[in-house]
Protein backbone atom coordinates (compact mmCIF):
# COMPACT_ATOMS: atom_id res chain seq x y z
CA UNK A 1 0.00 0.00 0.00
CA UNK A 2 0.99 3.44 -0.80
CA UNK A 3 2.13 6.10 1.84
CA UNK A 4 -0.13 8.80 2.27
CA UNK A 5 3.00 11.34 3.10
CA UNK A 6 4.08 12.88 0.24
CA UNK A 7 8.31 12.18 0.24
CA UNK A 8 9.09 14.81 -2.64
CA UNK A 9 10.25 11.69 -5.11
CA UNK A 10 7.06 10.56 -5.03
CA UNK A 11 4.31 12.19 -6.35
CA UNK A 12 1.79 14.24 -4.36
CA UNK A 13 -0.88 13.03 -1.83
CA UNK A 14 -4.09 12.37 -2.98
CA UNK A 15 -7.31 11.87 -1.22
CA UNK A 16 -8.71 8.45 -1.05
CA UNK A 17 -11.97 6.74 -0.12
CA UNK A 18 -10.14 5.27 3.15
CA UNK A 19 -8.68 8.85 4.18
CA UNK A 20 -11.34 11.44 3.16
CA UNK A 21 -12.52 11.19 6.89
CA UNK A 22 -9.47 11.52 8.68
CA UNK A 23 -7.35 13.84 7.27
CA UNK A 24 -6.49 16.63 5.06
CA UNK A 25 -4.85 17.51 1.85
CA UNK A 26 -2.28 20.85 2.63
CA UNK A 27 0.13 22.64 0.79
CA UNK A 28 1.85 26.11 2.09
CA UNK A 29 -1.07 27.85 0.56
CA UNK A 30 -4.20 26.10 0.54
CA UNK A 31 -6.08 23.00 2.10
CA UNK A 32 -8.61 20.86 0.97
CA UNK A 33 -11.11 18.38 2.11
CA UNK A 34 -14.19 16.48 1.69
CA UNK A 35 -17.15 16.55 4.23
CA UNK A 36 -20.04 14.14 4.05
CA UNK A 37 -23.28 16.22 4.19
CA UNK A 38 -26.88 15.11 4.19
CA UNK A 39 -27.33 16.56 0.06
CA UNK A 40 -23.98 14.64 -0.37
CA UNK A 41 -20.27 15.07 -0.41
CA UNK A 42 -18.66 18.64 0.00
CA UNK A 43 -15.11 19.58 -1.62
CA UNK A 44 -14.01 22.61 0.10
CA UNK A 45 -10.84 24.38 -0.48
CA UNK A 46 -9.30 27.28 1.75
CA UNK A 47 -6.33 29.50 1.83
CA UNK A 48 -4.92 28.97 5.48
CA UNK A 49 -3.19 32.36 5.89
CA UNK A 50 -6.17 34.43 4.93
CA UNK A 51 -8.73 31.98 6.10
CA UNK A 52 -11.04 32.96 2.80
CA UNK A 53 -12.71 29.46 0.55
CA UNK A 54 -11.20 29.19 -2.83
CA UNK A 55 -13.43 26.65 -4.02
CA UNK A 56 -16.69 24.76 -2.70
CA UNK A 57 -18.91 22.37 -4.41
CA UNK A 58 -21.11 19.53 -3.59
CA UNK A 59 -21.34 16.28 -5.06
CA UNK A 60 -24.08 13.75 -5.00
CA UNK A 61 -21.37 10.54 -4.91
CA UNK A 62 -18.02 10.04 -2.81
CA UNK A 63 -16.02 8.89 -5.80
CA UNK A 64 -16.94 12.39 -7.90
CA UNK A 65 -16.13 14.78 -5.01
CA UNK A 66 -12.25 12.70 -4.44
CA UNK A 67 -11.56 12.81 -8.73
CA UNK A 68 -12.48 16.49 -8.20
CA UNK A 69 -10.35 17.13 -5.26
CA UNK A 70 -7.26 15.37 -6.91
CA UNK A 71 -7.51 16.97 -10.22
CA UNK A 72 -5.98 20.25 -8.46
CA UNK A 73 -3.01 20.46 -9.43
CA UNK A 74 -1.02 20.97 -6.02
CA UNK A 75 1.92 19.51 -3.93
CA UNK A 76 -0.35 18.10 -1.69
CA UNK A 77 0.73 16.91 1.58
CA UNK A 78 -2.00 14.13 3.41
CA UNK A 79 -2.70 15.34 7.14
CA UNK A 80 -4.67 13.66 9.61
CA UNK A 81 -7.00 15.34 11.68
CA UNK A 82 -6.75 12.97 14.64
CA UNK A 83 -3.19 13.85 15.74
CA UNK A 84 -0.27 11.99 16.99
CA UNK A 85 -1.14 9.44 19.67
CA UNK A 86 -0.26 6.22 20.91
CA UNK A 87 2.12 4.83 18.31
CA UNK A 88 1.01 6.68 15.79
CA UNK A 89 4.60 8.60 15.82
CA UNK A 90 7.78 8.02 16.86
CA UNK A 91 9.29 10.33 18.93
CA UNK A 92 10.77 13.35 17.21
CA UNK A 93 8.12 13.13 14.92
CA UNK A 94 4.97 14.94 15.88
CA UNK A 95 4.97 18.39 16.91
CA UNK A 96 2.36 19.16 19.47
CA UNK A 97 -1.31 17.20 18.94
CA UNK A 98 -0.69 16.57 15.08
CA UNK A 99 2.12 15.35 12.70
CA UNK A 100 4.16 17.81 10.45
CA UNK A 101 3.68 18.25 7.32
CA UNK A 102 7.25 18.98 6.41
CA UNK A 103 9.24 15.80 6.20
CA UNK A 104 13.22 16.38 6.65
CA UNK A 105 16.02 14.66 5.43
CA UNK A 106 16.11 10.43 6.22
CA UNK A 107 18.59 11.07 9.13
CA UNK A 108 17.00 13.89 10.59
CA UNK A 109 14.28 12.89 12.33
CA UNK A 110 12.34 15.68 11.27
CA UNK A 111 8.57 15.26 10.37
CA UNK A 112 6.33 12.31 9.10
CA UNK A 113 2.89 10.89 9.37
CA UNK A 114 1.89 8.76 11.36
Amino acid sequence: MESECYRGDMKPAAMTPQNFEKGMLIDHEWMGGISRESEGFSVFVVDHASGSVVAQQTFPMLDAAIDALNRIPRDWKYESTGGCSGDRCAEGKCKGTGCKIFVGPADSGAGACG
